[in-house]
């Protein structure tokens, strides 16, 4: 008597949702471990090692407002951008053998081959800045310029970077204040020099009534 066919075994209704919470899941783990997400860098190759890492590796570790940038050219034919920001600084929470100013220039770079390439940085945003200063000949420039790449984790000042920033480097300070400008001083009108002759005159004069005086006190002395 032949048998009818085993039905097959219904597979679980919920495999494809299990592992679309399972990929989640594996998201989440990653963002913990790498904590809040920096602005995305243009090279994919560029990594992120979390924010103790990334406080352990910078020169300096400032927050602040980003006023304007300004694009150029590399020099000498490079291929690339540099975009110069001018910032306000609002707290430092760490220098190493630099002084961060409370205005300073932060460089990043675009579309430069082998570099890690951060790109523009949005304006009017507050800002935690990871950086390194720009060297010549190994040693800082004089105003220091700072220099943030793609894997730096410069990022937006959200409260989950603050929180993690201030538990790693506790303690901020101010910045190092604007130099004041140089005090100006009003010239004053300086008369002509007066001649050794006028200068001199008056005092002779004076001598020649003394000797004067003299003689008419001793004549009458005599009388």
């Amino acid at each position: 008597m032949p048998t009818s066919p085993r039905p097959a075994a219904a597979g679980p209704a919920f495999g494809p949702a299990l592992g679309l919470v399972l990929a989640l899941l594996g998201v989440l783990a990653v963002l913990g471990l790498t904590g809040p997400a920096a602005y995305a860098a243009e090279d994919p190759s560029c990594t992120r090692q979390g924010v103790n890492m990334h406080a352990r590796q910078a020169q300096a570790v400032f927050t602040g407002t980003v006023v304007e940038s300004k694009a150029s050219a590399l020099e000498d034919g490079q291929r690339g951008v540099r975009i110069v920001h001018q910032v306000e600084v609002s707290e430092v929470y760490k220098a190493a053998r630099v002084s961060v100013a409370a205005e300073l220039e932060v460089v990043t770079t675009r579309n430069v081959r082998g570099e890690c390439n951060l790109g523009r940085l949005p304006e009017g945003e507050d800002v935690v800045f990871f950086v390194k200063a720009e060297t010549t000949d190994g040693e800082p420039a004089d105003p220091v310029v700072f220099l943030a790449a793609g894997d730096s984790g410069t990022a937006a000042a959200d409260q989950d970077l603050l929180d993690a920033v201030d538990r790693i480097l506790p303690n901020p300070v101010p910045p190092v204040p604007a130099s004041p400008t140089g005090a100006e001083f009003e010239a004053l009108p300086v008369d002509a020099p007066t001649p050794l002759g006028r200068a001199a005159a008056p005092g002779a004069a004076l001598a020649v009534l003394g000797v004067l005086g003299l003689f008419v006190v001793g004549r009458l002395g005599r009388r």
